[in-house]
C-alpha cells in the first residue's frame, strides 16, 4: 500500500498545486485507469482524444433537456474529468510525454467547455420559460465567469511555482524550445497536426510574453507557508470544483445550482480572496535587510 501511495504521488503535480477535487476524486480514479492502460500500447494523446469525445458526448446529452439526458451528461462529464487527468499521469508513468501534450490538454478544456455550455443552454431552453436571449445571456455570463476563475487560478499557481517552489521557466525559453521543435517537424515534413498545434501555442506564448509575473522579491519559505493556504482557498473555485458542482447539478436535474455557484458564489469568492491574497503577498515579502 505504501509503494502504491508513492507511485500515485509520483504522477501528481506538487501537492499544494493540486486542487482538492482532483487530488481526492478525479486523480485517484485516473490512477486506477492509468494502471490498466499502462498494460496496453495506448498513448497519452489517444487518451486525450477520448476525453474530447466524452466531453462532446456530455454536451449532447445535456442538450436533450430531459432528466435522463442530464443524468447521462453528468456521468459522462465525470468520466471526462477522470480521463482528462489520466493523459498527463500516463505520460509521466510511461515517460513518453510530448511537447504538444500540454497544448492538447488546453484544447480539451476549451472544446469541452464549449460543448458543455452549449449543451446546457440548449437543454435548459427546453426546461424553462425564460426568454431565449435572457437564458443565453446567463449561460454566457457563467462561461465567462468560469474562464475568469481559471485564469486567476493559473496566475496564482504560476506565482506559487516561481516564488515558493523556485520553478521558473522564462517564456522566451518556452518559445525557443517550441520554435526549434516546429522547425524540426517542418524540415522532416511530418506530423502536420502537431505543427498546427505548436503554431497556435507559439502565438499564445508571444501574447503571454507581454504579461509579467510579479517582480516583487518574496521570501520563498515564508511565501510557501502563507500561500499554500491561500492557494487552497482559491482552489474552491478552480475548474475541477466547477466540474464537481456541474456533475452534482446534472445528476439532481437542477442546472440552476451550477449557474448560481458559478455566477454568484464563485464571483463573490473572488471578491473575498483578492484582498486576502494582497495581505498574504505583503506577509511574504523578503526582508529589506
Amino acid at each position: 500500500m505504501k509503494n502504491l501511495w508513492h507511485e500515485y504521488k509520483s504522477m501528481l503535480k506538487p501537492l499544494p498545486i493540486e486542487g482538492l477535487p482532483d487530488l481526492f476524486v478525479f486523480r485517484p480514479l485516473a490512477f486506477l485507469l492509468v494502471k490498466i492502460l499502462a498494460r496496453f500500447p495506448v498513448s497519452p494523446n489517444q487518451v486525450s482524444v477520448t476525453a474530447i469525445l466524452t466531453g462532446i458526448g456530455s454536451g449532447i446529452c445535456l442538450a436533450q433537456g430531459s432528466r435522463e439526458g442530464f443524468l447521462a451528461g453528468g456521468l459522462l462529464y465525470g468520466a471526462t474529468a477522470v480521463i482528462d487527468c489520466s493523459d498527463g499521469m500516463l505520460a509521466r508513468y510511461k515517460r513518453n510525454g510530448s511537447l504538444t501534450g500540454r497544448i492538447v490538454d488546453g484544447i480539451i478544456d476549451y472544446t469541452n467547455g464549449i460543448a458543455i455550455f452549449t449543451g446546457l443552454g440548449i437543454g435548459m431552453s427546453k426546461m424553462t420559460t425564460l426568454p431565449g436571449e435572457q437564458l443565453w445571456a446567463i449561460i454566457l455570463l457563467a462561461a465567462l465567469s468560469m474562464i475568469l476563475h481559471s485564469i486567476l487560478l493559473d496566475h496564482y499557481r504560476s506565482q506559487f511555482y516561481v516564488h515558493a517552489l523556485n520553478v521558473h521557466r522564462p517564456i522566451a525559453e518556452e518559445i525557443a524550445q517550441f520554435s526549434a521543435e516546429l522547425d524540426r517537424l517542418k524540415k522532416e515534413h511530418i506530423q502536420p497536426v502537431n505543427r498546427l498545434l505548436i503554431r497556435i501555442y507559439l502565438l499564445y506564448c508571444r501574447l503571454q510574453s507581454g504579461v509579467k509575473l510579479s517582480s516583487a522579491r518574496y521570501d520563498a519559505e515564508r511565501y510557501y507557508r502563507v500561500n499554500r493556504i491561500t492557494l487552497k482557498l482559491w482552489q474552491l473555485i478552480e475548474l475541477s470544483a466547477h466540474i464537481c458542482v456541474l456533475i452534482v447539478a446534472a445528476l439532481l436535474y437542477r442546472p440552476e445550482i451550477f449557474l448560481v455557484y458559478t455566477i454568484v458564489i464563485a464571483n463573490l469568492w473572488v471578491l473575498i480572496m483578492l484582498p486576502i491574497q494582497a495581505i498574504a503577498n505583503r506577509k511574504s515579502l523578503a526582508s529589506n535587510h
